[in-house]
């Protein structure tokens, strides 16, 4: 499987999403999926996991997404759609997205494209800075977060100590970057990611043996073609938005 990178709000009845600021984020969201070229998957940041209701519906899940337009262009909110759709028992829901016992969670494949890495922390930001009651967590299976997990809250970074090894915690402290640095020019033309290989079976032995050997192309460790742990200084350096970078 490719590397992702995960993101949930948590809920401990300490964070708290409204109506308002979830219709910002959904917005934002559908902006960041539409604007840019991904190359594994796509922002999916989710509240609610629904499943059409097979008992209700039959074999015409159609009715659901007219359905869900209707009350959407009415005016409806998404959770006002979504509990209405249930209680016509038209859709069976998850709620907090794909984890147990969070508010909002998912995440997005990214592979070895760390500008597309950029990006989804670039959205989880700024949703960070729309939440007045939460922080959004995040947990990054590569390295363009170089702590691996780190919590946005209003703007600021927090990172843990605990579980880090001393000298990467005090190399991020000395350095005052969580972030690696990406330059988008380098991921121009940037592959699709597949896990399928043409032709696997006609290959010669020794093309099998390189194309198992050379198997980063999923992200999680670097490659000479890639800047994995970035810090090329012509790039972007989302560390510059951050308000503030705590270490706890």
């Amino acid at each position: 499987m490719a590397r992702k990178i995960f993101y949930r709000i948590r809920d401990d009845g300490n964070n708290f999403v409204s109506d308002d600021e979830w219709d910002f984020i959904r917005s934002l969201q559908h902006w960041y999926n539409s604007e840019f070229f991904w190359t594994g998957g796509k922002i999916n940041l989710r509240r609610f996991v629904m499943f059409p209701n097979f008992d209700s519906v039959g074999a015409n899940p159609k009715k659901i997404r007219e359905r869900f337009s209707d009350l959407e262009h009415a005016g409806y909110s998404e959770e006002e759609i979504v509990n209405e759709l249930e209680t016509k028992g038209l859709i069976l829901v998850k709620r907090g997205g794909y984890e147990d016992g969070m508010l909002a969670s998912g995440f997005t494949r990214v592979a070895d494209n760390e500008f597309d890495a950029f990006l989804v922390l670039d959205f989880l930001l700024k949703v960070s800075r729309a939440l007045r009651t939460a922080g959004v967590e995040i947990h990054d299976e590569g390295c363009f977060v170089k702590s691996h997990d780190v919590t946005l809250r209003h703007g600021d970074a927090e990172v843990v100590q605990d579980g880090l090894p001393a000298r990467l915690y005090e190399d991020l402290k000395s350095s005052r970057r969580v972030f690696a640095i990406v330059n988008p020019d380098k991921y121009d033309g940037h592959p699709e990611f597949t896990n399928r290989v043409s032709e696997f079976n006609d290959l010669l032995p020794t093309e099998r043996a390189k194309v198992v050997e050379d198997w980063n192309w999923l992200g999680y460790e670097s490659m000479a073609s890639f800047d994995f742990n970035g810090d090329d200084f012509s790039g972007y350096d989302l560390n510059q938005k951050l308000c503030h970078l705590y270490f706890i």
